[in-house]
């Protein structure tokens, strides 16, 4: 006679026996709990972000409800301004007045003018120090222009206000000395702007009318508003709502993608959390096998022995995303009050998802051991030898799978070398999916490749390890699967990391390639082409004469004409400049036969004036100018087209003074004393310089440094995602080493009862992990590297492919520690494992 067993009842039976043995909830949820965590962490940051971005990108306060704007041909004046306060459900307008001016001790260029309300529900300023502008003479600088330059409360500064408004030339007013009162926050696009009353900077910019009118409406809905608006004023001006406009400054943030990028990371992140999970249950079941049998004698069908499984998979999950959620929520909280900002964005329904994300994985990750399960015949489940020596091999279907995919990583990766010419996207796809492949093979041949392994490192690890260290190793290969998978996952971590590190590296030896070619100076000053320079012999002497500079070259520009010795004339701008004190501004150039810098005879060619001319390095061409003056020089280098430095053609100063001696300095390139610290040439150069608006002054030595400094943000950004794959694999490895100790049990109390120390089982555990984590890696890092290069096909123009083989060892020498680290608990356990009940163990 058949029993049968009620599917609830044996679902309840399920929910017990995780209560009374929650250690199988921690080993198979706490990957998961991870996963979850980083998950809804993302979640949180992105939904928080885009709050933070709609307040510091936007150029307009929440209380704004409509911004009235014009279409450059009109302004609104007084009587405008009036019909929009008193249109209905309006209960305030403020102006704005906009222009730009030079401020004196910080640069020659132009900073944001901006006259607009500094109080109220429209204000777009908060203050840090000091009290707001409020009668004439009065400015609030940002906290980021005060740090930059050292200007605070009660700095005195002087100020060229500039107007361009409707005129093509920009108009500069009469210098005006302010006083500032406060340091305010501003939202990045005023990061560097120059606050004031609207009534200061009407009167300051000299303009006619106002640039912007900002409504707000409380009793309104603010398209309505908008709507009368527009018909009130008619054509010649624009409403928006303030919530368009805040809109599309969270659009320019880049939300979008770095949204993307963090679900990329999180997905490899539960991928390889699933592959762990899915390990864990296939060894738990394995142990309950003689369990499961007994159910199925007592009239469980497969169908309910599976739902059991999944409905503890099920319970993991939840708890582990409830678990993961509060915790990402927690972290969030506490982030943003140490941060000083508003609470986080917490999307309910997003993080719902979250948690049901993490109950589906550990569901699909628990469904093949589950159909194992339901599929073991009673009477051989009832066997312990079957109990104890489950089946792990490597089947002809993984077999195949994974040559199939080890055939396509090889298709894939030769194709974005090789193939993928210009397309930088193809070549980074071709990558990335030749990696993904390449993945799947070791997932699909792990066990095979580790028994390999641990046969070819036998005798090696022996030699090194001795008992310990052979123990260990036979240890990994009896568990081939379980092994196998833990150290693909963290193999794919380090990949991920190495590969990080060589394209970030390559990067930034391109970058630098690049901006010693476009930047070769801490600072470029010009002056117009035509008129009178302020670049006189007295101020290029005072800028060599500061301290603070190094090198300082001058360049002179007169206009010519040049002959090839093909006799073809044409009209040239020839530079007058010695670029031996700044070697940079050669980067690019094709020297001749003798490989030096200019001499005196010699000139270098643009690669257009060059090809144009005939001229080869070696030949000589002819140069004259308008009033007959002639010399000849020998081309000695091609430059780029685009050096602004030496233009169509350069000689140095002695050539140049035959043909043009009068000719004045045009354009001047500085270096700091101290070339780690571009910005410490500001304040003299401030000094020296006359308060002069034709004046423009670039300081390309800071954006330099700025550009290394978003680099280094980047790596720290990227290996911190990365790292989220790592984490879970140690979390991986730690669980694997706990399987393994519970495995062991018996095997290790006849150990002890034969008298091996507790000391001696950590080491073989400590040895386990370590082998583990070497296994994974050496290999990890070499592919790290690999795919790395290949990811510069995407980059050509901005990489230099670098092996920064001190990063990579380091990684490899975290990896082992990291792994040490993480069986530190299980080993703890082995070595207090009592003989008498190990021995009693099933």
């Amino acid at each position: 006679m058949t029993m049968t067993t009620p599917a609830s009842g044996l679902v309840s039976a399920t929910v017990r026996r995780i209560g009374q043995r929650p250690s199988r909830l921690l080993l198979t949820g706490c990957t998961l709990i991870v996963t979850a965590f980083f998950l809804a962490a993302s979640t949180v940051f992105t939904a928080t972000l885009k709050r933070q971005l709609g307040d510091t990108l936007s150029t307009v306060a929440a209380g704004t409800s409509v911004v009235v704007g014009t279409d450059g041909e009109h302004l609104l004046d007084d009587a405008r301004l009036a019909r929009l306060t008193s249109l209905p459900g309006v209960t305030e307008a403020q102006p704005v007045a906009r222009g730009e001016a030079l401020v004196e001790g910080a640069g020659r260029d132009p900073y944001p003018l901006i006259g607009t309300a500094l109080t109220g529900a429209q204000a777009i300023v908060r203050p840090v120090r000091g009290t707001l502008p409020e009668r004439p003479g009065e400015v609030a600088v940002t906290k980021a222009m005060g740090e930059r330059r050292g200007l605070g409360v009660g700095s005195r500064i002087t100020l060229v206000p500039q107007e361009s408004w409707l005129t093509s030339a920009t108009r500069h007013r009469a210098p005006r000395t302010v006083t500032i009162t406060a340091v305010v926050q501003a939202p990045q696009d005023l990061a560097t702007g120059v606050f004031t009353t609207p009534s200061n900077a009407r009167t300051w910019l000299g303009t006619k009318g106002w640039q912007q009118a900002l409504l707000r409406a409380d009793d309104r809905p603010a398209a309505e508003v908008k709507a009368v608006a527009g018909k009130e004023l008619g054509a010649g001006f624009t409403p928006w709502t303030g919530a368009e406009i805040r809109a599309k400054g969270s659009e320019r943030g880049s939300l979008g993608a770095l949204s993307t990028l963090l679900t990329a990371f999180v997905v490899v992140a539960l991928l390889a959390g699933t592959v762990i999970v899915s390990t864990t249950f296939r060894v738990l079941l394995a142990r309950d096998q003689k369990r499961l049998a007994l159910l199925r004698c007592i009239g469980a069908r497969p169908a309910q022995v599976m739902c059991s499984v999944l409905t503890e998979a099920a319970l993991a999950g939840l708890v582990a995303g409830v678990l993961g959620v509060g915790a990402a929520v927690g972290c969030a909280a506490a982030v943003t009050a140490l941060s000083g900002l508003p609470g986080p964005q917490l999307p309910v329904p997003t993080l719902i998802g979250c948690v049901l994300v993490s109950v589906l994985a550990a569901v699909g990750a628990a469904t093949p051991a589950a159909w194992a399960a339901a599929r073991i015949p009673p009477v051989t489940a009832l066997s312990s030898a079957a109990t104890r020596n489950a089946p792990d091999r490597t089947g002809r279907v993984r077999t195949l799978t994974g040559m199939l995919c080890l055939a396509a990583a090889l298709l894939l990766g030769t194709a974005a070398e090789f193939g993928g010419g210009s397309d930088s996207g193809a070549a980074a796809i071709g990558s990335v999916a030749s990696g993904i492949a390449l993945f799947g093979c070791f997932l699909a041949l792990g066990p095979t490749l580790l028994r390999a392994t641990v046969r070819a490192a036998h005798r090696p690890v022996r030699a090194v390890a001795g008992l310990d260290g052979a123990l260990a190793l036979r240890n990994l290969g009896r568990a081939g699967r379980r092994s196998a998978a833990c150290a693909v996952v963290l193999m794919l971590g380090i990949s991920m990391v190495a590969a990080v590190l060589v394209t970030l590296v390559s990067v930034q030896n391109g970058m630098d390639r690049r901006l010693a070619a476009r930047d070769p100076a801490d600072v470029v000053i010009d002056v117009p082409r035509t008129g009178k320079s302020a670049l006189t012999a007295d101020v290029v002497r005072e800028i060599r004469t500061l301290p603070e500079t190094g090198a300082v070259v001058p360049v002179t520009v007169a206009d010519c004409s040049a002959a090839g010795p093909r006799g073809r004339y044409r009209d040239y701008e020839i530079h007058g400049i010695d670029p031996s004190a700044v070697p940079e501004l050669l980067t690019g150039t094709v020297p001749g036969p003798d490989r030096g810098t200019l001499r005196p005879g010699q000139a270098s060619l643009s690669t257009t004036t060059a090809a144009a001319l005939g001229v080869r390095t070696g030949e000589r061409i002819s140069v004259r100018t308008a009033d007959g003056k002639t010399i000849s020089a020998q081309a000695a280098r091609i430059h780029p087209a685009n050096n602004p430095a030496l233009g169509d053609i350069a000689l140095l100063p002695q050539d140049f003074a035959k043909l043009a001696p009068h000719a004045p300095v045009r354009s001047l390139y500085v270096n700091a004393t101290d070339r780690a610290a571009p910005a410490s040439l500001r304040g003299p150069l401030d000094r020296v310089l006359p308060l002069d608006p034709a004046l423009h002054l670039t300081y390309t030595g800071e954006d330099r440094i700025t550009t290394r400094q978003s680099i280094g943000d980047l790596r720290i950004m990227a290996l911190g995602l990365v790292g989220i794959t790592v984490l879970v694999s140690l979390v991986g490895v730690a669980v694997t080493l706990t399987l393994s100790v519970m495995e062991r049990t018996r095997e290790n109390g006849v150990l002890r009862a034969v008298g091996m120390r507790g000391s001696r089982l950590r080491s073989v555990l400590a040895w386990e992990a370590g082998l583990l984590g070497l296994y994974a890696a050496v290999p990890g890092t070499a592919l790290g590297a690999l795919y790395g290069t290949l990811l510069l096909g995407a980059l050509p123009d901005l990489s230099i492919p670098t092996i920064p083989y001190g990063q990579l060892t380091l990684v490899v020498a975290v990896a082992l520690i990291l792994a040490l680290a993480a069986s530190v608990l299980p080993a703890s356990r082995t070595a207090k494992t009592s003989p008498m009940l190990a021995l009693q163990a099933d």
